[in-house]
């Protein structure tokens, strides 16, 4: 074969790979082929069923699978954030392709749910029953950054020289009396 359409080839193979774009802390992306999850050169292999991909572009990009076609999809706008309802009983597939620093919740009305499969990445969730809610967040930081803490300094200064004022003046009053 020639170069030509050996390069025509790889093209047609690599747009036929689904991107998956990850903002947070350390952007990435990730490719959906063949039944694997590509992330960095490492390849997770991925549930039989047919995800759809949800929130393509935030820091967790999620997969969801649901078996029951009569189940409703409910989602929150500008966050990674989503929930699962049915009538009757479905299995579901949640894969969270996420930040590294981001935390992924998914529970039921049981309570929360381990992931089946974690790693830096990539969580996936596997339940069954009649619905699930699932989002993701950074955790609080205890840390204040140097700007709050030039704030709150300057704050700290501005009281304590108000309060000098009023002691001064305080005196002066009760020493003229």
């Amino acid at each position: 074969m020639s170069r030509g359409v050996l390069m025509l080839l790889a093209l047609v193979a690599f747009s036929m790979a689904q991107t998956l774009v990850v903002n947070g802390t350390q952007p990435f992306k990730a490719y959906v082929k063949e039944g694997a999850l590509v992330i960095n050169g490492s390849e997770i292999t991925l549930p039989q069923e047919r995800l759809s991909w949800n929130y393509n572009g935030t820091y967790t990009v999620y997969g969801i699978y649901y078996s029951n076609p009569n189940c409703q999809l409910g989602t929150w706008p500008n966050q990674p954030r989503f929930y699962i309802t049915c009538n009757t009983g479905s299995d579901f597939i949640i894969v969270a392709v996420k930040d590294p620093k981001a935390r992924v919740i998914c529970k039921t009305n049981k309570g929360p749910l381990q992931p089946s499969a974690a790693s830096k990445y990539v969580e996936i969730y596997q339940t069954n029953g009649l619905n699930i809610e699932c989002e993701s967040g950074y955790s609080a930081v205890a840390a204040a950054p140097g700007v709050l803490l030039g704030v709150l300094a300057g704050i700290t200064a501005a009281t304590a020289t108000l309060l000098l004022a009023l002691g001064i003046l305080l005196l002066r009053a009760l020493l003229k009396k």
